[in-house]
């Protein structure tokens, strides 16, 4: 159970520190895709993009050093609740056209019902950490105990070349699923 708890921690670190990277480098359209929800008013736009994208850096980097990782993991189920609330608003609204403002390794899709089905998932994911605590990769507990060894040990590295090849599958499957669409896109041009 704590290897599992491991991988799907830093699965979530990389997912929040890659969306959050992402909306860094394009926060003006980010506040864009904050405004396409219509949602929030208008003067609270960019104060909440700024404040969403530095959560999730912040979820992220705690994520992956095991600082406050209960913290953390409260807080990005937070953030996804959140953010699949403004989703089934539009959705319900029938709006479907916009862009979900993901990036990051999940990337940026259309609003559907699959988003709001993913982000149950990786809430799911955030719920599994906060109940099951792990000491692997866990700074706060190797910092109480002085036992640095356990905690960044040959089974850490192990497993955290596990969540890379895992999130990496992730993004491998998207990347695929986006292919796939576009090629139905081109067959049905023709």
């Amino acid at each position: 159970m704590e290897i599992a708890t491991f991988i799907f921690r830093m699965i979530l670190a990389l997912l929040f520190i890659s969306s959050s990277v992402s909306k860094i480098k394009n926060s003006t359209t980010h506040a864009s895709i904050v405004k396409d929800y219509k949602i929030l008013p208008e003067r609270s736009i960019r104060f909440f993009s700024v404040l969403d994208t530095y959560s999730e850096l912040l979820i992220g980097l705690l994520l992956i050093f095991g600082l406050y990782d209960s913290w953390a993991v409260l807080a990005g189920s937070g953030l996804l609740l959140l953010y699949s609330v403004a989703i089934v608003v539009n959705l319900l609204r029938g709006r479907r056209e916009i862009t979900c403002g993901c990036g990051g390794i999940v990337g940026n899709h259309n609003l559907s019902w699959i988003l709001v089905s993913r982000n149950v998932l990786l809430i799911a994911m955030c719920l599994w950490v906060y109940q099951i605590p792990t000491t692997y990769g866990n700074l706060s507990w190797a910092l109480e105990t002085g036992n640095f060894r356990t905690v960044y040990g040959e089974e850490y590295w192990t497993l955290m070349i596990i969540a890379l090849l895992s999130t990496l599958v992730i993004l491998i499957g998207q990347h695929l699923g986006s292919i796939r669409k576009k090629v139905h896109e081109l067959v049905a041009q023709k």
